[in-house]
């Protein structure tokens, strides 16, 4: 750990909401060291929003930010444009301090199927309303783990657009046998697969989603 911590108590200082309930530590160069000093050096109980977004973390930083008291207290996490991996989305969806979650954003990351997976099957996001995994690199294997969880049980808004999603993804969100709350579903931008599209089109369980955008759709619109 690096030896001058001062600047984390000035960007509590500044970053840090009246009511203290919400923390700005975004567009900091916050990368690995820093996480790692972030979640040896810091405990808001109050705190329920935490921005953690453009940065540098990675899978190690997000890891050790997951595993420590500074995550505990929240309620929306907003980590998009960093550099996490499925290292890191696994480690969020294994962690004990994310059970208050009700808003994920992971947008602009470097999440595969294997991190899709990982947070589908997560016991931790059971609470878990929101979820943006767009313009990330999960393909078919992650498309179909999320469309079949029973896990996000609560989830109601899913962006998965601009993936690498394919014909087996599009198949398994037009059957959607998960998911039961989910209200808006994002797809458009992933790849072109017509009959994929066409299933997508034709399936009277995305009819009954309020919000539901493909590329089929998005063109018709």
């Amino acid at each position: 750990m690096g030896e001058d911590i001062s600047y984390i108590r000035k960007w509590i200082k500044r970053g840090l909401s009246k009511d203290k309930k919400t923390l700005d530590f975004s567009n900091k160069g916050i990368d690995n060291l820093m996480a790692e000093e972030l979640a040896e050096n810091v405990a808001l109980p109050d705190i329920e929003i935490l921005f953690l977004h453009t940065n540098k973390i990675k899978d190690q930083g997000l890891e050790e930010l997951a595993n420590s008291e500074f995550f505990e207290p929240l309620k929306e996490l907003w980590l998009y444009e960093n550099k996490i991996g499925d290292e890191g989305a696994i480690a969020l969806a294994e962690s004990d301090n994310v059970l208050q979650l009700r808003y994920l954003s992971l947008y602009t990351n470097r999440v595969g199927d294997e991190g899709a997976v990982a947070l589908a099957n997560s016991k931790s996001l059971k609470n878990l309303e929101t979820l943006d995994l767009s313009f990330n690199r999960i393909g078919d294997e992650g498309a179909v783990a999320l469309a079949n969880s029973t896990c996000l049980k609560n989830l109601k808004v899913l962006h998965l657009d601009a993936n690498k999603i394919g014909f087996a993804g599009m198949q398994a969100f037009a059957e959607l046998p998960g998911l039961k709350s989910l209200q808006t579903l994002n797809l458009t931008y992933n790849l072109v697969d017509p009959r994929g599209l066409a299933l997508l089109d034709e399936s009277e369980r995305m009819r009954d989603l309020p919000n539901v955008k493909t590329d089929i759709l998005k063109a018709e619109d």
